[in-house]
């Protein structure tokens, strides 16, 4: 998917990342712990699980071959425990790196949620599991049912585990081959203290922010906190793990709000008529090429090849971990950037790197902005006087995500809806980038011509959520979210328009 390795070059990911189905169940390495304790239901649940992760391609290893001389489970191994353990024998005990060896923890019963429990409780309710077992995919298993939950707040409901392997491949899979990492601090550049609200020039957009937050809070749908210190653990080892995992989060916040700065992006040009240099790249195998100090690409869209020129990207971005619906504009909103080549944090002026830790989000967040560039660049091309472009180069564009889904059949002018087709992966994943770019691309090449109306994108993240990027700004996102989940009706009988149709 030549998008995909595009996004992949910009931000210095590898290459190598499966973003199908069967490609994920080919790269997977897995192996069965000896259970802690069991029933008959999870025995014979284990069983069927192992020969059908066999058979949708999924290399099963014994434990004896997995294991290290140390008694550690080999990097780039899945781990799979059955049953409650004692304490020093759960798998994160048997781990080779705290993000080596992604867990599933098989527990007999359903899922510890409330009945009638809200968006906050189901969340905190996963949570506590995970901080309780340090199993990174908890597993339920019930009568006629299973389920499978993650740390992001996916509870994903599936059918008769006797015959599973349609979940395994479409649900469980994913889950496991994309596992949920931040960014290494280490990769990130930080400029500390440098960004100031109040004087920055971006008032405006800051008031934008607050209001938005305000939204979100009336309505509840963008879940809030979930405290660290709030969680039961095991122990005080325990509870350093999992804070370590959370690269010493004082909790986990779900949802975003971003503000794209304005670009004044150029027309694309078609291949034949570029620079003579660009012509002779040889865009087959190269993604990205620098010429006079800028990255140029060659983009397949609408029928033809177009160079675009790639500036940075910049972005306003609530900051990782903060109450996106209390926010302190002061302290909660940062400068996000993927700036000459590297992903660069400039933070408040009252905090520094340490309280700006990179969002899980970072990745997609980046390559929304970048692929709003590129669509911007080639419907200039097509039309000087096409809406998103003007939008992008006068205000900037709002990129916003909740952890819920839209309604295809209810009115938003002008955005496009694709990505429920997508393998479920979670946030933080290199393929979540790689789905937010080709998206947008894909939507785009099913709309023969392009309308000038264009707006911006819905992109669902199957399991996740929904990013919503456009001209519409923070605040009417929100708003138009609102009113969707209470099913108020408007004059506007256009629907959104879903890629393919």
């Amino acid at each position: 998917m030549k998008n995909a390795d595009l996004i992949f070059d910009l931000l210095g990911i590898s290459s190598n990342v499966p973003l199908t189905e069967t490609e994920m169940a080919r790269d997977l390495r897995i192996t069965f712990l000896p259970p802690h304790s069991r029933t008959e239901r999870t025995k014979e649940f284990s069983s069927i699980l192992k020969k059908t992760l066999v058979k949708v391609g999924v290399e099963v290893i014994p434990i004896e071959e997995a294991l290290t001389e140390d008694k550690k489970v080999k990097p780039n191994i899945v781990i799979i425990e059955e049953g409650d353990a004692e304490d020093g024998n759960l798998g994160i005990d048997h781990v080779s790196g705290l993000y080596q060896n992604p867990i599933i923890g098989i527990n007999d019963g359903k899922p510890p949620i409330p009945d009638n429990a809200d968006l906050q409780e189901t969340l905190d309710s996963i949570v506590s599991v995970l901080a309780w077992n340090l199993a990174h995919v908890p597993v339920f298993v019930e009568d006629d049912k299973w389920t499978i939950c993650t740390m992001n707040g996916a509870i994903v409901k599936c059918g008769d585990w006797r015959d599973p392997a349609e979940d395994v491949m479409n649900s469980l899979v994913p889950k496991l081959s994309a596992q949920v990492v931040p960014p290494k601090r280490d990769e990130i550049v930080y400029r500390e203290r440098v960004f100031d609200a109040e004087k920055s020039g971006y008032g405006d957009y800051i008031d934008d922010f607050m209001s938005s937050a305000s939204v979100w809070k009336e309505n509840g749908l963008m879940i809030a906190h979930t405290k660290v210190d709030d969680l039961e653990y095991r122990n005080r080892y325990y509870k350093r793990i999992v804070s370590r995992y959370l690269d010493n989060r004082t909790g986990m916040s779900y949802g975003f709000m971003v503000k794209q700065l304005p670009v004044d992006v150029e027309p694309a040009i078609e291949l034949y008529e570029a620079d003579p240099e660009l012509q002779k790249v040889d865009w087959e195998n190269i993604n990205l090429y620098e010429k006079d100090g800028e990255n140029y690409s060659c983009i397949e869209l609408l029928g033809k090849k177009w160079i675009v020129k790639l500036p940075d990207v910049w972005v306003l971005s609530t900051r990782s971990g903060c109450n996106k619906t209390n926010l302190d504009p002061e302290k909660d909103i940062l400068r996000l950037g993927l700036h000459n080549g590297e992903i660069t944090i400039e933070t408040p002026m009252k905090i520094g790197a340490s309280a700006c830790r990179p969002s899980y989000d970072t990745f997609a967040i980046l390559a929304h902005g970048m692929g709003n560039i590129i669509i911007a660049s080639i419907l200039l091309a097509l039309d000087a006087d096409a809406q998103f472009p003007a939008a992008l180069k006068n205000n900037g564009l709002s990129i916003s995500h909740w952890h819920g889904y839209p309604d295809q059949y209810y009115p938003l002018s002008g955005y496009l809806l694709h990505g429920f087709e997508n393998p479920p992966v979670s946030c933080s994943t290199p393929q979540s980038a790689a789905y937010a770019l080709s998206g947008k691309m894909e939507a785009i090449e099913t709309q023969r011509p392009p309308v000038r109306g264009y707006r911006g994108d819905v992109h669902v993240e199957p399991h996740h959520g929904t990013n919503i990027t456009g001209a519409m700004t923070l605040t009417e996102s929100a708003e138009w979210v609102d009113r969707m989940h209470k099913g108020i009706t408007t004059d506007n009988n256009e629907k959104l328009v879903v890629s393919g149709e």
